[in-house]
């Protein structure tokens, strides 16, 4: 008996398969659906497939739904192939969501382009600039259509399909007065989510900002791929309560309702004393503070002495730099008479008294006999010493 009943039912899906297969004189083309019942908001997914028949031109395939509101469609899939050069293969796919109960028709508008050889060719001729668009014949073939039996669901709910949802709290449920208590409620899963799903609208007596992070829904065979964020802030002076927050589902795949519940929260707000709230010193206050004054004038003291004696370096005589000059001044003397200058003051710091007194006999005896050169010689290399 059930192979019988197996038997039957493969005969009857043969039967709409073929059925849903169609030609005309230019390409065939089947439209399929994945599901024939659903429930309102369930994903349907319909599945587009043509194939060229002529194989002496170029053809083109343009599938586009029908608007309705009756129903939410969105396009998945659109994929060419060719098998060979005037062989071509396009393939559509769409996710469509239910919005009323009742039979529900979903249609399409389906036409192709033609095009010759010469005008694909004549279409890329030239340079980049010109390029021109290719001249096509524009045919309407038909206007497929997908029946969908849509149920009315027996409970009202936010989503459908499949979802998690959770609460996260930055802070313990005891917080003093005025504190910010932070709230990230987070829902991830697929199929359909209402629009107007919130999860806190307003709590007496707290003060509520909020924001949302969405990442924006992605369109697969089984539904929206949705992942949100909403971000809470309270603010309140009093004891108060974090309402009970539920998401309500209906997993079609499991055929039930599934609550996703995050439980209430007191909030025990601690009001702060006056004395916490006011600093122990009163302002403005009328008693001096001698110390602290002190303290800003010693400082004052500090920096114009570093300053002063800064300054006073900087017009003192660097020792080691006159030195350098009076020995270059020596080293550059011209004449006897010169060197005796400039050599007479290191008298007390070497012993130059032969030279010095050489030098004299030169300038004014003229004693010749010892030269200016070697004296000069000599009273350098003493003065290096130093």
């Amino acid at each position: 008996m059930k192979n019988i009943h197996g038997k039957l039912l493969l005969f009857l899906l043969l039967i709409v398969v073929e059925l849903s297969a169609k030609e005309s004189p230019y390409c065939r083309y089947k439209i399929s659906s994945s599901k024939e019942s659903a429930v309102v908001y369930e994903a349907v997914n319909i599945s587009f497939v043509t194939r060229q028949k002529i194989h002496n031109e170029v053809m083109f395939f343009d599938f586009k739904p029908l608007p309705s509101d009756a129903y939410e469609i969105i396009s998945i899939k659109e994929k060419r192939s060719e098998f060979n050069y005037h062989d071509a293969k396009k393939e559509f796919e769409f996710l469509v969501i239910p919005k009323r109960a009742g039979v529900i028709k979903v249609a399409f508008d389906f036409r192709i382009r033609r095009a010759s050889d010469d005008a694909v060719a004549q279409a890329y001729r030239g340079s980049r600039d010109n390029v021109k668009s290719i001249p096509t014949i524009k045919v309407h073939i038909d206007t497929p259509t997908v029946l969908l039996n849509v149920k009315k669901l027996s409970k009202s709910v936010d989503a459908v399909g499949d979802f998690s949802f959770k609460l996260k709290m930055d802070k313990t449920t005891h917080i003093n007065s005025y504190d910010r208590l932070n709230l990230v409620y987070t829902l991830k899963g697929t199929g359909y989510l209402d629009k107007d799903f919130e999860p806190i609208k307003e709590i007496e007596g707290v003060s509520i900002f909020r924001g949302t992070k969405i990442k924006a829904p992605r369109a697969t065979q089984d539904g929206y791929i949705y992942q949100k964020e909403w971000s809470y802030v309270l603010v309140a002076d009093k004891n108060y309560t974090i309402p009970t927050v539920t998401l309500k589902t209906y997993n079609y795949k499991d055929k039930e309702f599934i609550n996703r519940v995050s439980k209430a929260k007191k909030i025990e707000v601690r009001k702060l004393k006056i004395a916490d709230l006011v600093d122990d010193e009163n302002f403005p206050n009328t008693e001096v503070d001698y110390k602290k004054y002190i303290n800003y004038f010693q400082s004052l003291l500090l920096f114009l002495a570093g300053f002063l004696v800064a300054k006073v370096l900087e017009y003192l005589p660097k020792k080691s730099s006159k030195r350098e000059e009076n020995r270059e001044h020596i080293k550059n003397s011209k004449t006897a008479k010169e060197l005796l200058i400039r050599a007479t003051p290191y008298l007390l710091k070497v012993d130059i008294k032969e030279e010095i007194k050489d030098l004299e006999e030169l300038i004014y005896n003229k004693n010749t006999q010892n030269s200016f050169t070697l004296l000069k010689k000599k009273i350098i290399n003493k003065i290096k010493l130093l």
